[in-house]
């Protein structure tokens, strides 16, 4: 009994003593699996979500015209593709009836014919009135006349107003001079109004002013024919402008996923016979909680992991972020799409699921150590570094950006020191490509893992 008694004061005794030997530093015995050396990396801060690919560039191909006045609606003759179908940029996809558009580009083409035979008669009448007198001399001396008086008139008027104003020697001749000439042409405008004269090309005929206006007659049917003419014209190029809207061709190559119509169909204006999509384009779009979406930005970059293909990872570009909200339950999120930048030679599906990671921000050879390894407190942020084999040390560290599972280190450590991550706690060390993971991404030599 009195050895039991002394081995429990001695057992009390150990307890009280140990403790204070520990207070200094933090001894323990730390297995290799909880030391991480820090080292340097890529980080990579990231918003992740899911989504199904879509076509990025498709059209919906309709006929432009429904008929002639005789023909509505405007009746498919025959349609040249099936879904599935490949084509190239300009080829015939569809082709409607064209009997009455083709009756009409006729008519239009002998309008145009009758109309030039009409401006060839008045033309042949108007050369045999006018010989040898121009053109430009007999259609328009009389009205220049008119013009002549009253420019002169005006410039008559501005001379004698200034000849009122005080004007010194020099420019009293000057004005004097100017009022002369305005007093001379006004003079010869109405001179030759008066007697109607119409002086050729090379100044040595007359023309009385009653065969001026037999000649203006003759002028103004020759540009009634031509008006009719340029009207025929147009005409003619609406009929076959409709003509050729009577065929759907492809804008683009690429394939047909839709054929609305069939042979015999009655169809109106704008109504989609075709659907024709790009297949290298693909886009997919996502939900961003409101959270998250003021991080965003278009042009950001992206990845897009195909879920049926995890080895395979293609860049991308935000192309859209919906200013509109969509909420569900109370919940707020907005669209957003990604546009895949390139596929070289490899054929993507629509619909296929994928997960996309839109980069926010990246940082490029920096300390890292994984978060497990950090406690905060007071808001400050510390890490146990180790010093001694089974000696540690709580240090203070200053940090920048976090993923989901490593933090930048700005300050309180160095390259190759060594610090403890807490039993219980997985670490797992990121690969040496950014793309890799679901979220977040850094790369670190040596560490493997996923990001």
């Amino acid at each position: 009994m009195k050895i039991l008694k002394l081995g429990l004061i001695a057992l009390i005794l150990c307890v009280i003593v140990i403790p204070p030997l520990s207070c200094a530093k933090n001894t323990a015995t730390i297995s290799e699996d909880q030391l991480v050396t820090v080292q340097r990396g890529d980080l990579t801060l990231d918003i992740t979500a899911s989504g199904n690919l879509a076509y990025a560039n498709y059209q919906d191909l309709a006929f432009q015209i429904s008929g002639t006045s005789t023909q509505e609606p405007l009746t498919v003759a025959e349609v040249l593709v099936e879904e599935g179908d490949s084509v190239e940029a300009g080829q015939v996809l569809v082709k409607a009836d064209t009997v009455y558009l083709e009756q009409a580009v006729t008519t239009a083409e002998r309008e145009v014919k009758t109309s030039e035979i009409a401006l060839e008669k008045a033309a042949t009448s108007y050369r045999e009135i006018s010989y040898p007198y121009s053109y430009k001399t007999l259609a328009f001396d009389v009205p220049y006349a008119l013009e002549s008086i009253i420019d002169a008139k005006r410039e008559l008027n501005e001379a004698l107003e200034a000849l009122e104003i005080g004007l010194s020697s020099e420019q009293y001749w000057d004005m004097w001079k100017g009022l002369t000439q305005a007093r001379d042409k006004l003079t010869e405008a109405t001179q030759r109004l008066a007697l109607g004269q119409g002086v050729d090309l090379f100044g040595t005929e007359i023309l009385s002013i009653a065969d001026f206006w037999t000649l203006r007659a003759a002028q103004l049917d020759m540009e009634t024919a031509q008006v009719a003419l340029d009207t025929a014209n147009d005409n003619l190029a609406q009929a076959q402008e409709k003509l050729q809207e009577a065929v759907i061709v492809a804008p683009f190559a690429g394939f047909i996923t839709i054929v609305n119509v069939s042979g015999g169909d009655e169809v109106q204006r704008g109504v989609v016979a075709v659907r024709l999509v790009d297949p290298t384009k693909f886009e997919a779009e996502l939900m961003v909680n409101e959270m998250d979406i003021f991080q965003l930005k278009l042009g950001g970059d992206a990845t897009v992991q195909i879920d049926a293909m995890p080895t395979l990872t293609l860049p991308a570009k935000v192309t859209f972020i919906s200013p509109t909200a969509t909420i569900t339950s109370g919940v707020v999120n907005y669209k957003v799409k990604v546009e895949i930048e390139s596929l070289e030679d490899f054929q993507l599906r629509e619909g296929l699921t994928v997960t996309v990671s839109i980069i926010v921000e990246q940082r490029s050879d920096v300390l890292l150590v994984p978060n497990t390894a950090i406690t905060s407190q007071g808001g400050k942020t510390y890490v146990q570094v180790m010093l001694l084999e089974g000696v540690t040390e709580e240090r203070e560290i200053q940090t920048g950006i976090s993923n989901w599972q490593y933090t930048e280190v700005t300050g309180g450590l160095s390259e190759g020191e060594t610090i403890v991550v807490p039993e219980g706690t997985a670490t797992t060390t990121p690969t040496t490509s950014p793309s890799d993971g679901p979220s977040g991404g850094m790369m670190i030599p040596g560490m493997g893992g996923p990001r």
